[in-house]
């Protein structure tokens, strides 16, 4: 194994480990930090360049990323091009498109090395996409085709190998990553306007926070916008989708009677009771307010359940 590749198959490794605790939105300060490689702190990514290569490796490409910039009170809209391509455009450093950090991409491209993609959700926030591949770069276009490629395991001496996917394989992965991104980016936007608190208890813990729909993601054609979201705990979200708590269109919350069969009960009085006939914990600008007439809609399936 290539010097390289020990550099990036670590790194890999400490990509999963930030997956696992961080998921699909990863703080940019915490992949800023490293990670250890034999006594020695490997970077992940440089915070003024898309293109990186951290001093341990030779040539080739360990990340690369896109950003989102820090405009206004948060994102309003997030509308992803949820196009079956197969591949992602991943634009080059302006000027000499096979010099600069650019050079380092071509060295990937021809040695079919994998790497990090981290891709912004939202301002500082990211999710990794690994590994990656560099199908073919276009000079003229200023671009490249990066493909998310497939990690197997070796049976015979239990290494892990990435390999670059067929046409089928790679419209698979990139179509569901893109989804992936499409509900992250909503997620944020949508913690982001509600202060990271849930809209019915108040909790902060984001970790434990959803982006529940009032309109399904299915029904809304791939375009979100940050109305037709809300806050909720993961308990909350369950309940709301199913019916089991619902929000009129004048944001009042309501508790099923299915909730409240359970009552004497200390956890049903505290999560759920004590929220009956509430008004919902709005943002502070009312252009993120949720939706009256989906709300509105979605409160008479409540009702007539």
């Amino acid at each position: 194994m290539s010097s390289e590749l020990v550099v990036v198959s670590a790194a890999f490794e400490h990509v999963k480990q930030l997956d696992e605790l961080y998921g699909d939105a990863i703080p940019s300060a915490v992949i800023e930090q490293g990670f250890n490689l034999n006594g020695e702190t490997v970077l992940l990514m440089n915070r003024a360049a898309g293109i990186f290569k951290p001093r341990q490796m030779s040539s080739g490409v360990l990340s690369i990323k896109t950003t989102i910039p820090r405009k206004g009170a948060g994102i309003n809209i997030y509308n992803d091009q949820l196009t079956d391509d197969g591949y992602y455009q991943y634009s080059l450093q302006k000027g000499d498109p096979r010099g600069g950090r650019n050079k380092c991409l071509w060295q990937a491209y021809e040695s079919k090395q994998p790497f990090v993609y981290f891709h912004a959700i939202a301002p500082a926030v990211y999710k990794a996409l690994w590994p990656c591949f560099i199908e073919d770069i276009h000079p003229d276009g200023g671009y490249a085709k990066i493909l998310v490629g497939i990690a197997q395991q070796n049976d015979k001496n239990s290494i892990v190998e990435y390999k670059l996917p067929d046409a089928i394989e790679s419209r698979y992965m990139v179509r569901e990553t893109k989804v992936r991104l499409h509900q992250s980016s909503f997620r944020a936007a949508v913690l982001d306007v509600y202060k990271n608190r849930c809209a019915v208890t108040g909790m902060a813990q984001p970790r434990l926070i959803d982006a529940a729909h009032i309109v399904p993601d299915s029904q809304v054609y791939g375009k979100q916008l940050v109305n037709n979201g809300i806050a909720l705990s993961n308990l909350h979200h369950r309940a709301f989708d199913r019916n089991l708590l619902g929000i009129d269109g004048d944001y009042r919350i309501h508790i099923s009677s299915e909730i409240k069969e359970h009552l004497p009960n200390g956890f049903v009085d505290k999560a759920f009771l004590a929220c009956d006939k509430q008004i919902l914990n709005l943002p502070s600008c009312k252009d993120y307010y949720p939706n009256r007439e989906s709300l509105a809609e979605k409160f008479e399936r409540f009702r007539r359940k």
